[in-house]
């Protein structure tokens, strides 16, 4: 039910992807000019090197012989690395500039607008109200840049086990089975641990956005209750990641990566309503699915015209449990007094 009503809700939402794809392009701009003058002799070192030539070569691959890919994959990411080392006194500062101005700080954006739209979307979801994006960015700067802080911390454990999978690939990728079987594992095996990290994170921005605590605090409260229910939220998880990896696949493939400008965004958005709408339902708490929808976590829908003044689904369980209450009384009072009366006869 959470991935139907996550594909429902992005669906409805979708307007918040343009808002997303320009806040992305400004970002990409912006780091672009400050990491140009830091990046440009590394460029260049691995122009000379060949690097970009053989990274063509690989496209080429694709198309003229998939069952080589992955042998030519191993052998040109060993190229790069064996590059980049042979010359890392000389471009040492180049690169740790590259990595803060290139990497970490629009990373650190893209989780500041990650967790916007979390909190857009919480409020949409809770009470059906609508949230300027820009707004809704700069009140939330601040608590939106530690989440992103500890977003990065709390997502170094993942990344030290992904670069350990991908060594351990390399170094048994020496012919084209080995390599093609040991792709099939590594997928898969990439696959599970980006979904595990999924799962875990996936309450935590709910949390820091309905008791305004911080990111730390509201992931070890979340891990709690998601831990309870690993393994439903990790097969939805799993979905999640097999839907974003085809869709974007498909569309950026067709349309030679100039739809990632969009895609990226999307995904976003996208994964940002599942962990809302994982959050909400590990609570138990309703949520808007359209302006006139309501869904309940305990199965059922509501149709708020169906009730005056937004009536609360739970009051009805309650004049339903009463109702059977005093029917059961109603139907002991009967036994009782046809008792007596035999005492009296008798």
């Amino acid at each position: 039910m959470s991935y139907k009503n996550t594909v429902k809700l992005f669906a409805s939402n979708f307007t918040l992807v343009w808002k997303q794809v320009l806040y992305t392009l400004i970002c990409t701009l912006i780091f672009t000019l400050l990491s140009y003058s830091t990046i440009s002799p590394v460029l260049e070192l691995l122009e000379e090197n060949n690097i970009f030539l053989e990274l063509e070569n690989l496209f080429e691959v694709v198309y003229a012989s998939p069952k080589e890919l992955a042998l030519t994959l191993s052998d040109w990411s060993k190229h790069f690395i064996d590059v980049l080392f042979s010359n890392i006194s000389s471009i040492i500062w180049n690169l740790i500039g590259t990595a803060i101005l290139g990497v970490f700080l629009p990373y650190i954006a893209i989780q500041m607008s990650f967790f916007n739209i979390s909190s857009i979307m919480h409020q949409k979801m809770t009470m059906n109200m609508d949230v300027p994006y820009t707004q809704n960015f700069i009140s939330n700067l601040w608590i939106s840049f530690r989440y992103a802080i500890a977003k990065f911390v709390l997502s170094l454990p993942f990344l030290a086990v992904l670069i350990l999978l991908i060594e351990i690939y390399l170094m048994i990728a020496t012919t084209i089975l080995a390599s093609l079987v040991g792709l099939v594992f590594l997928s898969a095996l990439l696959i599970f641990f980006t979904s595990a990290q999924i799962t875990l994170f996936s309450c935590q921005t709910g949390y820091m956005i309905e008791h305004k605590v911080g990111p730390f605090v509201a992931f070890g409260k979340s891990l709690t209750s998601v831990l309870k229910r690993f393994w439903r939220i990790i097969s939805m998880s799993i979905a999640i990641v097999f839907t974003l990896i085809f869709v974007n696949s498909f569309i950026i493939v067709f349309t030679f990566f100039s739809g990632s400008i969009v895609m990226f965004p999307a995904s976003y958005l996208f994964m940002a309503i599942f962990n809302i709408v994982v959050y909400l339902t590990v609570r138990g708490e309703r949520y808007y699915l359209g302006n006139n929808l309501i869904f309940n976590p305990s199965k059922y829908v509501v149709k708020q015209d169906e009730f005056v003044e937004s009536t609360i689904p739970e009051e009805i369980k309650e004049i339903e449990v009463t109702t059977a209450v005093m029917k059961k009384k109603k139907v002991k009072k009967p036994v009782k007094n046809s008792k007596k009366k035999t005492n009296v006869k008798k």
